[in-house]
């Protein structure tokens, strides 16, 4: 009987962590493989980038309309002509006249194309890629005029080493006063491999920031045997009135490169401050010419407040140089007191006139007569004097 009751707990306990571990929450492991299920159902269900063409026979140098579906929606589509059906990329590929577009929401893009001449022979494709979501597919075509040939063994593809890339030529005196600077981008690349490489395109473009993505035209290439160097020389051309550090790069077949330069017209910024300084010098010249004169001082007005109103020796000065030339004079000593003090109902006529007399100058002596008395006019007592 107590074998019973003992199994009976036994399966109770079973049951009751059965169910713990059916209601305990997915792992993250377990998260991951379900997202992982999920994600590649999408993946299947969601429908394969295609590739269409208003015809199928191309002519080199004229436009073809190029159409798409199912591509990724906000990417780049970049499409170009090949040979060799593309098996080795880009190095198929004619690039020069590649032709991009904008995928909508709908995950279709349509752009015009025009049909080039691609380095390898047909049979050729229409190859169509996109960034940054990556996405491909390739529509065969009949190439007019192109060669024919059977296509190549699906081999690695060929190496290219970047011996040299670097900017040349120095600034002249026009650059300095803000002309385009010109350069000159040397690169010289290498095939180190045992198979010859077809006419990979040379693609250079300069920017700031060390971004380079303005184009600048390249000189054509040609077919690079294996183990063989060539060096091409493209002449670029920055904007006027450059300043600061321009990025200029590239790539060839698969190999990229970059360089660097720095532009600064210094004449140009030397001319600036320099009229900057001549304006500054202009307004404290006009500033100065606005402002109004001072009146020169008058030698018949006494001083001002700053010096003594009158001095014993400036009345004398005064009373001499207004005497006329018949002993009168010009201007009363009133007049001069009246002018400086500013007040006339306060100034004493009368006690003025004494102060003239008092302060005259001495006559001059008359010569004697026959008699030897002399014919001046005799002098005031002190009393007279007095009043």
């Amino acid at each position: 009987m107590s074998g019973r009751p003992a199994a009976a707990a036994t399966a109770l306990t079973a049951a009751f962590l059965s169910i713990l571990v059916l209601a305990a929450p997915p792992t993250e492991a377990d998260a991951s493989r379900s997202g992982a299920r999920h994600s590649a159902a999408r993946r299947s269900d969601a429908p394969r980038p295609t590739v269409s063409a208003g015809t199928t026979r191309l002519v080199p140098g004229r436009p073809v309309t190029v159409t798409g579906t199912g591509w990724p929606s906000g990417a780049t589509a970049q499409a170009e002509v090949c040979g060799a059906h593309a098996l080795r990329g880009s190095a198929d590929c004619d690039t020069l006249r590649a032709a991009v577009a904008l995928v909508a929401a709908d995950g279709t893009f349509r752009v015009t194309l025009v049909a080039g001449t691609p380095p390898s022979d047909c049979p050729c494709v229409i190859r169509v890629t996109s960034r940054p979501r990556p996405g491909s597919a390739t529509l065969d075509v009949d190439l007019t005029g192109h060669r024919e040939a059977e296509l190549p063994s699906l081999a690695p593809a060929p190496r290219v080493d970047v011996l040299r890339a670097e900017l040349s030529g120095s600034p002249g005196l026009a650059e300095l006063f803000g002309a385009s600077p010109h350069r000159t981008l040397v690169v010289t690349v290498r095939n180190p491999g045992t198979t010859a490489l077809g006419r990979a395109p040379l693609i250079v473009a300069w920017g700031t920031g060390g971004t380079a993505d303005i184009p600048v035209a390249a000189p054509l290439t040609t077919a690079l045997p294996a183990g063989a160097t060539r060096t091409y020389r493209v002449r670029v051309t920055l904007p006027a009135a450059a300043f600061g550090r321009y990025s200029v790069g590239g790539r060839y077949g698969p190999a990229r490169f970059s360089s660097a330069t720095d532009v600064y017209p210094w004449g140009l910024v030397a001319i600036t401050g320099l009229s900057a300084l001549l304006l500054v010098f202009a307004l404290g010249v006009a500033v100065r010419r606005g402002r109004p004169a001072r009146p020169a001082p008058d030698p018949l007005v006494p001083p001002r407040a700053e010096e003594p109103a009158l001095s014993l020796a400036g009345l004398r000065t005064f009373l001499a140089r207004a005497e006329n030339d018949d002993g009168t004079r010009a201007v009363s000593l009133h007049t001069l007191l009246r002018q400086a003090a500013g007040r006339p109902e306060l100034i004493d006529r009368q006690g003025l006139d004494e102060l003239v007399r008092l302060l005259a100058p001495p006559l001059p002596t008359r010569p004697r007569d026959d008699t030897g008395a002399s014919t001046a006019s005799p002098r005031p007592t002190r009393s007279q004097e007095v009043r």
